[in-house]
């Protein structure tokens, strides 16, 4: 798999950090000034012309090498709302991804959730073990973003 272009069952597959990456490294949309009326909706903008906004979203996400790997990560991070969330994201809309992330495709988001969390959990466990031994307080578990302190 690489960077520039992902796959469907690849994105689906993927820890969140190779996902991240990959859109870090080609989303169409990186250019978030370029965009930024495209991608950000105003609540005073009438609708008519938001539709057209989404459109347009939709249709630049469309033809980004990285889509599923954006989707993915919306899935992931919880985004999108059934009731009112018409914002774009990986090509779908919001209230899209809430219903595939709480209905359709739950049970495997909830997996690739506690996949990407894993590896910080054994490490949490690993040095919560070494705490008790005197060797350090606390630990700092990397994180793909920044960084999370776990108590010892």
């Amino acid at each position: 798999m690489t960077l520039n272009r992902i796959a469907p069952e690849a994105a689906r597959l993927a820890r969140r950090p190779v996902l991240q990456a990959a859109v870090d490294a080609g989303a169409r949309c990186d250019d978030r000034e370029q965009y930024r009326d495209l991608l950000d909706r105003s609540r005073s903008a009438p609708p008519a012309i938001w539709a057209a906004q989404q459109a347009a979203a939709q249709k630049l996400c469309a033809g980004c090498p990285v889509r599923p790997a954006c989707e993915e990560l919306a899935l992931r991070y919880g985004e999108g709302d059934r009731n009112s969330d018409d914002q774009v994201r990986g090509g779908r809309r919001g209230q899209d991804l809430a219903i595939d992330r709480e209905i359709r495709q739950a049970g495997r988001i909830v997996t690739a959730v506690a996949a990407d969390w894993q590896p910080r959990l054994e490490l949490a466990v690993t040095a919560r073990g070494a705490a008790g031994a005197g060797v350090t307080d606390d630990v700092v578990v990397a994180r793909h973003d920044n960084t999370m302190p776990v108590a010892a």
